[in-house]
């Protein structure tokens, strides 16, 4: 059954402008104006149905999902609980990454131990949660928008803080493509925010650059990872030598 609000908010639209009525449907495919009604009312409708329906608006079934899709709004964040789902499963949460970085299926299933089976159900799982339109032949189309994240200090955040982030920073940043700075220093409050305005520059730079490669095959492109670090901070074992003295606004 076709179950999609979206889909049947565009069907509704696409009646309306094209001046077809309940009715009017009704008659032209042999059903009764109130079966019309609670269709619509229940959203509701076999493959087989909707397929007649869209004959009378001289529409098909691909052409009427690309429509829900351009109309409904991205999604710029999970719910907690989602993310929870994503993080309780290394597949799902693989598979998701992959597809938010615009994968085709058949990349994922030429990289990684998933066979297509097992696929089609995490890909059902992910339409479920509404990261993903599953279209027929296994197609996909991704639902977040372009500013998507995840929550912050939220079950994806922790899990990368906890689990990945050590390893990150364990591995070596020499070579060709890779950069480690470290400085400290003494700043003062307007200092120290003019470089969290720079930092956050570079990443919206990444974000940008990731973007606009998106679509270039898998195979031309690596998984790169960087990370912005700054806080207030003090070597332990100098800290422990100072003087007690008041806070300030800059600590």
């Amino acid at each position: 059954m076709i179950r999609s609000p979206s889909i049947v908010r565009a069907l509704k639209r696409h009646l309306r402008a094209s001046s077809v009525t309940y009715r009017e449907l009704a008659g032209r495919r042999g059903l009764s104006e109130s079966a019309v009604k609670q269709m619509f009312a229940s959203g509701n409708f076999s493959l087989k149905r909707l397929d007649r329906i869209c004959e009378v608006l001289t529409l098909d079934i691909a052409e009427l999902v690309d429509i829900a899709a351009r109309e409904a709004p991205p999604i710029d964040q999970l719910d907690v609980s989602l993310e929870k789902e994503l993080v309780s499963d290394t597949r799902l949460m693989l598979v998701a990454h992959c597809l938010i970085n615009h994968w085709s299926v058949e990349e994922i299933l030429g990289r990684y131990r998933i066979d297509e089976p097992g696929l089609v159900r995490i890909l059902a799982r992910l339409d479920r949660m509404r990261l993903i339109d599953l279209l027929p032949g296994n197609r996909v189309r991704l639902l977040v928008s372009g500013s998507f994240r995840w929550q912050q200090d939220g079950p994806i955040a922790r899990f990368f803080r906890d689990q990945v982030q050590e390893e990150f920073l364990r591995g070596s940043f020499h070579g060709a493509g890779a950069l480690q700075v470290f400085k400290s220093g003494f700043l003062t409050s307007t200092g120290q925010h003019q470089v969290v305005d720079r930092m956050s520059a570079v990443g919206e730079l990444f974000d940008d650059i990731n973007r606009q490669e998106q679509r270039r095959p898998i195979g031309d492109r690596k998984g790169v990872a960087m990370m912005l670090v700054i806080r207030n901070w003090n070597f332990t074992a100098f800290a422990g030598l100072e003087r007690q003295r008041p806070a300030t606004e800059d600590e």
